[in-house]
């Protein structure tokens, strides 16, 4: 499905761009690199719940797992095409307008989101999964 991007960012410190690596002190993560970002959020989800059931027609979302494990469902509300992916730590996905999306956490999962676009109540629209 072309409306989501998920990839793994690598794990080292060693190049530039977008990157996350761990080592004693603790975990780093350079999410973005040389992207505009005018929307930034971050968000937890108990093992259980869930966040999203929705698109948006004019935001486009990037999230990047910091920790945890979480089942993403994806729909796609021009063709109706569906992906399900299982996203963890290191992994980043970018969610294109008009794609649906919903994370249940399967463990308890902290998350960093980011958008070109503002957010705007008004641009958000439920969508069953």
């Amino acid at each position: 499905m072309e409306s989501v991007v998920v990839e793994r960012l690598p794990n080292t410190k060693d190049i530039d761009g977008a990157k996350w690596w761990i080592e004693e002190r603790g975990m780093f993560a350079q999410i973005a690199y040389r992207e505009e970002i005018r929307h930034l959020a971050f968000f937890e989800i108990k093992k259980g719940y869930f966040r999203g059931s929705h698109y948006h027609k004019k935001k486009e979302e990037t999230f990047f797992v910091i920790s945890g494990k979480i089942r993403a469902l994806f729909r796609d509300i021009e063709g109706d095409l569906r992906e399900e992916h299982i996203l963890s730590r290191g992994d980043r996905v970018r969610v294109k307008t008009g794609c649906g999306h919903i994370f249940y956490a399967l463990e308890d999962v902290l998350v960093v989101e980011y958008s070109p676009q503002i957010y705007e109540k008004e641009d958000t629209y439920y969508l069953e999964f």
